[in-house]
């Protein structure tokens, strides 16, 4: 591609390009303050995660990341799109190379998968609608716990490589089978990799474990609130009996995921902070028809 004399390549080598990844590591550093450093050491990056990044010489400018993921929706097996890393480089806007990407993406992966979805920043709001994605709407669900008490999980530290290799283990065998009570909910599949980047990079310090449950508990007590962002488990679980576990004061628990039994929770329209869900495809309707609710780790 060569555009104001300057000769771009599109290129999906960036995993195992030592200086294509130190590139886009910095310009994801510089956009949204993070890179892939550590979860690369760690060897998680999979191969379901795959910049598509136009490059100036060895340096990214531009990049959209496709990350393929499976869900379980209502005991079917839907395989989706989800587009991530959306940047360009300040030193190259308005060359219409993001825009480049884009349509080399979806003129390859359209017609291969159930849908195409991305959380795009409110930024940039009218720009995912020239390329046929439409905003959707997404449910969050809640209740008020009842009194109880329960034994207190103890966490798993970040450090302790040994417990944390039975959390992935759990999340291995629930890839590999429908959660009994829980396969008619909205769960990602197949996907360890993004398992292990958030627990490199945001929920390492808040993964519990039940012992008399055998079930992993990802959450978060913030004030009155426990945010459940995932639950790893095949026996159904008293949620205010988890609630009572982090302690007095827990007024209301909220989930980050869609959970199975949702008929006696608290359902209301979920939005977050200055991000707005871009689907693509027919089949990702039901995302809001059905009143779904993307899990919070499987966002990429």
């Amino acid at each position: 591609m060569t555009q104001n004399h300057r000769q771009y390549c599109l290129t999906t080598n960036v995993r195992d390009d030592d200086r294509l990844r130190a590139s886009i590591n910095e310009l994801t550093e510089k956009t949204f303050g993070f890179d892939f450093t550590g979860w690369y050491d760690a060897g998680f990056w999979g191969e379901l995660y795959i910049p598509h990044a136009l490059t100036d010489g060895s340096r990214v400018v531009s990049n959209v990341s496709v990350n393929l993921m499976c869900f379980e929706l209502e005991g079917e097996i839907r395989n989706y799109i989800q587009l991530g890393t959306v940047m360009t480089d300040p030193d190259y806007r308005g060359l219409g190379l993001n825009r480049k990407i884009m349509e080399h993406i979806l003129k390859k992966y359209e017609n291969s998968c159930d849908g195409i979805y991305l959380f795009g920043n409110d930024s940039v709001l009218d720009y995912y609608p020239r390329f046929g994605f439409r905003p959707c709407g997404e449910y969050e669900y809640s209740f008020i716990p009842a009194a109880g008490t329960d034994p207190v999980p103890y966490r798993l530290e970040k450090t302790d490589t040994a417990q944390q290799e039975r959390f992935f283990e759990a999340v291995r065998r629930e890839a590999e089978s429908a959660a009994v009570n829980e396969n008619d909910g909205f769960y990602m599949r197949e996907n360890l990799g993004l398992y292990q980047f958030w627990t490199i990079s945001g929920y390492g310090n808040s993964i519990f474990f039940l012992p008399e449950e055998q079930a992993y508990v990802l959450a978060d007590k913030q004030e009155h609130r426990l945010l459940i962002h995932q639950v790893i488990g095949r026996q159904p679980l008293d949620y205010s009996r988890l609630a009572a576990s982090f302690g007095a004061g827990v007024t209301e628990v909220v989930f980050g995921y869609t959970p199975a039994c949702r008929e006696s929770l608290t359902c209301h329209p979920y939005r977050e902070e200055d991000c707005t869900l871009f689907v693509l495809g027919r089949d990702l309707d039901r995302v809001e028809r059905d009143r779904l609710h993307f899990p919070a780790l499987s966002h990429a």
